[in-house]
């Protein structure tokens, strides 16, 4: 099990959302390579588009951090 295994998809949402401030599309479109792990939509990567609880995670962290709360 590696250490990513055991974070939470909220912690990892808290974490990257910061970098990232957009919401995870549903459709992947690889990048050209070598990034093609990554979303051209989005800019997350491929494995998060199939994962329902990275999607609700993300979601979230978005409307905090539009609503101003920095915990």
């Amino acid at each position: 099990m590696s250490f990513l295994d055991t974070i939470t998809p909220a912690a990892r949402a808290a974490r990257n959302v910061p970098r990232n401030p957009h919401p995870l599309c549903r459709d992947f479109a690889p990048k050209a390579a070598p990034s093609e792990f990554w979303c051209a939509t989005c800019g997350w990567n491929e494995p998060m588009h199939a994962d329902e609880a990275e999607r609700a995670a993300i979601a979230a962290e978005l409307r905090r951090l539009s609503a101003g709360d920095t915990r």
